[in-house]
C-alpha cells in the first residue's frame, strides 16, 4: 500500500475532487489541511517556498510529489480505475 499525503488549506475547493476520489477507491491517506492564508494561525509563508510552484494541493504518493489539482486527479482518478480504458473513455472523462 502507498504512502499518501493530501495537503492543502482547510477548505474543500481545488482539493476536493482528490479527496473524493481517494475516498471513492477506498484508499486510506493523510488528509493535511493547514489555516488559509487570511487566517493568522496559518503556516502558508513558511510552506510555500518548499512547494513546486508555489501554490497548493500537493499529493505525495510514496517519494513522488504531484502537485496542480487537476494532474493530482487525473492521477487519482487512474489508480482506481476511473479515467477509461481507451483514449476516447479518457477524453470524455476529461471533458
Amino acid at each position: 500500500m502507498a504512502n499518501i499525503k493530501l495537503t492543502y488549506f482547510d477548505l474543500r475547493a481545488r482539493a476536493e475532487p482528490c479527496r473524493l476520489l481517494l475516498a471513492y477507491g477506498g484508499i486510506k491517506y493523510e488528509d493535511e489541511r493547514i489555516a488559509p492564508p487570511w487566517d493568522a494561525a496559518t503556516t502558508w509563508p513558511t510552506l510555500k517556498p518548499t512547494t513546486p510552484f508555489g501554490q497548493l494541493p500537493l499529493l505525495k504518493w510514496d517519494d513522488e510529489v504531484i502537485c496542480q489539482s487537476m494532474a493530482c486527479a487525473r492521477f487519482i482518478a487512474r489508480e482506481v480505475g476511473l479515467a477509461g480504458t481507451s483514449s476516447m473513455e479518457s477524453a470524455q472523462v476529461d471533458e
